[in-house]
Formats: C-alpha cells, structure tokens, sequence
C-alpha cells in the first residue's frame, strides 16, 4: 500500500533525527575524549554508531515501501559543555524529543489506519524507553557526584566498560 505524502515527509524527518543524534552523539563523544575521559567518550561514540543504525531501519524501512528518501539539513549539534553532567542532560532532553515525535508519529499512522507502518514503529517505541532509562541513569549518577573528579574518574571507567561490554555482545 502507498504511503501519503503527509507520512513520507514525517518519516523522513524521523529519519533526520536520528540522524542528528548519531552526529550528536559523535560530537559529545569527542567532547569527552579531549578531555581524556575515554570512557564516557567510547560511550558516545557506540551510542552514536547505534544511531546511525536507527536511520539505516528507517532508510531500510522507506526504501522496503517504495518511498523516496528526502535529505534533509542537519544542525550543527553544539560541542561545549559546562560540565560532564550538563552534556548527559543534554542527551536525556533529546532523547525525550525524540521518543515524542515518534509518540506523535505513531499516533498518527494509527489514526490513518497505516498498521504496517504502526507495527514497525513500536520497534522504536521500546528502543526509546530503553534511551531515555539510559541517559536518565547516567544523568543521576552524575549529579549524585557532584563536582567530585574521582567519582568522575569512576564513573568514566564505568562507561568505558559498559560501552565494550555491548559491544561484545
């Protein structure tokens, strides 16, 4: 079944955005390596390799329905970051835009009838929950620290081994 313009347009701003998390999270990866906290760096830079893996399904998605693909402009996601904390907040928030649109976007393929299209989404649905508890734990550890470098130090080492350890599995 063809899909509606008004729905290609919406998935491939979808698509944009997960495109921008994974530049996003490729900038917040070389933020924290210049600071030679390797950890929270390689962190970064698998959570932005597993969004760009979000964009492919979406292509995959869209080019699977015969609809065109529509690039789209990307913002130049900023780079400096008050503290370690403040960059983690900053991935929290974009991660809440991001399971909204597609809260909206399932919305609207359910009210369209477009159940295709619904069941494929719901993939992401579960993807952002487990985002957001992602970036919200870390978000919480760090404030629990506070301004303490060797609870800093702790928690990068800790993020180091979390990114290798996913990336074994």
């Amino acid at each position: 079944m063809k899909l509606p313009t008004d729905l290609v347009q919406n998935l491939n701003e979808q698509l944009n955005r997960e495109l921008y998390a994974q530049y996003f999270y490729l900038v917040m990866a070389s933020y924290f390596l210049e600071k030679e906290l390797k950890g929270f760096g390689r962190f970064f830079l698998k959570q932005s390799k597993e969004e760009g893996e979000h964009a492919l399904r979406l292509f995959s998605y869209l080019m699977e329905k015969g609809v065109p693909f529509h690039p789209l402009p990307l913002e130049i996601p900023p780079k400096n970051y008050e503290t370690p904390l403040a960059c983690f907040q900053a991935a929290y928030e974009y991660e809440q835009k991001v399971t909204l649109s597609y809260y909206n976007l399932l919305k609207k393929v359910r009210d369209m009838g477009e159940y295709d299209t619904e069941e494929f989404l719901w993939w992401y649905i579960r993807e952002q929950r487990e985002e957001e508890n992602l970036m919200q734990g870390w978000v919480h550890k760090l404030t629990l620290i506070g301004e303490d470098a060797v609870g800093l130090l702790v928690l990068d080492k800790e993020a180091g081994e979390a990114a290798e350890k996913e990336e074994s599995d």
